[in-house]
């Protein structure tokens, strides 16, 4: 088969000196590995959609950062809904934590789970966006202790893109 030829440079050993271009993606795989910060943008739509936490139901890992822009189309708001919520509890919520911050509002940072009285968690409050976008960030910041927690499995919440200007018994709507 022509594809996969001892040569080939796709199936090529990533340790060969014979083409020193073969080894970009295991230096690139090193690079994604040692910087665990990932980020990402997503379009809401009117249907209920899912943003979870890393690795959820299971446990999150610590030393791991991420942040998720939710964005709307034109004429709508960001709402989000955390549906479950258990993040390592702590004063002020100074460890494990999640971020809300959006136009018009204050960053609120939570942590926690329902019941908890230690900790901040954001129980079933909901957060719309004065403007067309809402910024969700996760932070579990590395300890000295093991990388996985093991006890916490981190957040479900649900987003959607919600009308501005709610219609009011418009009769000319089709």
């Amino acid at each position: 088969m022509p594809g996969l030829r001892r040569g080939n440079y796709l199936w090529g050993s990533p340790h060969s000196t014979s083409c020193p271009g073969k080894m970009w993606w295991l230096l690139l795989w090193g690079v994604l590995q040692a910087c665990p910060t990932q980020g990402s943008v997503l379009l809401a739509q009117q249907l209920p959609q899912q943003l979870t936490s890393p690795r959820y139901p299971e446990p999150y890992l610590k030393g791991q950062e991420s942040t998720t822009v939710i964005e709307a189309p034109k004429g709508y708001a960001v709402r989000l809904v955390f549906q479950e919520f258990d993040l390592e509890p702590s004063q002020d919520c100074e460890q494990d934590s999640v971020t809300i911050t959006a136009s018009g509002m204050d960053p609120q940072r939570f942590c926690g789970q329902h019941g908890s009285p230690l900790g901040n968690p954001p129980g079933q409050r909901e957060f719309v966006s004065s403007g067309s976008s809402l910024q969700l960030t996760f932070c579990a910041p590395a300890s000295s202790e093991n990388k996985t927690t093991l006890l916490h499995k981190g957040f479900l919440a649900l987003y959607q893109a919600v009308s501005k200007y709610p219609s009011q018994g418009c009769t000319l709507c089709p």
